[in-house]
């Protein structure tokens, strides 16, 4: 039998050689898991990417969609009117008696009444707050009016933050603006509802929007995100102020509900 110190530099040896293969393997392993790591940061980079290009992408197509939107008003509004005053123009031969006269001006002044007043609205829905005279509120209320007038569904609106309201900077009241317009757009074309409440107030010190209906809910997009190119549009104008919005999601059939914090300060800062 060999004494044991004949087989220490063997014992060595297999030790070195474990300890050797132990390092090896953790090295192996942490530069497979980093090399994890950097594919799953790559493939959440390349999805942001994705994602940023499609709200660009809703951007540029709500903007497309406002101008075939104001170049039919325009053709179908102004542009028919303008037409049809060229047409009594063209067939007036010139004075007559004072009683077709007087008819014809009061034929004339109707449609440069209308002309007016399809420029007014056309202009008011390009740019619908003006600082001072007609701010934030006034336009929300003036948009929320219209939709109870058209008699297509109800809007209940609560105003409990005029103070926040009034010291909106134009672009975030304009941000704002096109949101809640957005939101009531989507639920008159496609929610089937007959009710919406809009709600602003303060939370945390910050303005914040509620809004509901009662229609058929968001249905998830292809990508497995809620809604389609219009919440697209809302985010992408939400992210050019800062804001952020939280769905309350309860499935088809119960209705949208959405919270818009604006991360827009309830106190002067002055």
């Amino acid at each position: 039998m060999q004494p044991l110190t004949d087989n220490i530099p063997l014992l060595v040896v297999l030790a070195m050689t474990g300890t050797a293969l132990l390092v090896i393997c953790f090295i192996l392993l942490n530069i497979r898991q980093q090399n994890r790591l950097l594919l799953q940061k790559r493939r959440l980079q390349e999805a942001e990417i994705r994602y940023q290009k499609e709200l660009l992408h809703a951007v540029i197509a709500s903007q497309e969609q406002e101008r075939r939107r104001i170049g039919m008003d325009l053709h179908d509004e102004v542009g028919s009117a303008l037409s049809s005053l060229r047409m009594i123009l063209g067939n007036w031969s010139g004075p007559g008696d004072a009683a077709a006269t007087a008819g014809l001006q009061q034929q004339c002044k109707k449609i440069i009444d209308r002309v007016i007043t399809d420029v007014r609205n056309i202009s008011h829905n390009l740019s619908p707050l003006t600082r001072g005279v007609y701010g934030f509120s006034d336009a929300i209320e003036d948009l929320c009016d219209g939709v109870n007038q058209s008699g297509q569904l109800q809007v209940a609106l609560q105003l409990d933050a005029n103070g926040a309201l009034n010291r909106l900077d134009d672009t975030a009241a304009l941000a704002l603006y096109r949101v809640v317009a957005e939101l009531i757009n989507n639920t008159i074309k496609h929610a089937g509802a007959r009710e919406i409440s809009l709600s602003f107030f303060i939370d945390n010190e910050q303005l914040a929007i509620d809004y509901a209906d009662d229609g058929k809910g968001l249905p998830p997009a292809p990508d497995g995100r809620a809604g389609g190119m219009g919440m697209r549009n809302i985010e992408s104008r939400l992210g050019m102020i800062g804001a952020a919005y939280r769905l309350q999601d309860q499935g088809p059939g119960f209705g949208l509900q959405i919270r818009i914090n604006t991360n827009q300060p309830s106190k002067s800062t002055v």
